[in-house]
């Protein structure tokens, strides 16, 4: 594989976060709704092992700015796109 044949790969997944990722249902998604609908989403309270470093889809600096989801959904994309490609490129050395 090319490297040259991922970039716009990248580039489209970069657009749809962001510009679509802002358009994403604010309601709860299927686990929460199942753990409401069957009544033990109230077990779910307490402190969170690891802390999450963009909660609820938003940059904290940020949050109630719609730009948020838009920088937290392409910082995502990134992430999830540059560490295995780093593996990949690791592996190919």
């Amino acid at each position: 594989m090319k490297t040259k044949t991922v970039i716009p790969f990248l580039l489209i997944s970069l657009l749809l976060a962001a510009f679509v990722a802002p358009l994403a249902s604010s309601f709860p998604d299927g686990l929460e709704k199942v753990a409401e609908v069957l009544g033990f989403d109230h077990r779910a309270l307490g402190d969170p092992i690891l802390s999450s470093p963009l909660p609820d889809y938003a940059v904290p600096g940020l949050k109630g700015n719609p730009a948020s989801t838009s920088i937290a959904g392409v910082i995502g994309t990134l992430i999830c796109f540059f560490v295995p490609f780093g593996f990949y490129i690791l592996r190919k050395k």
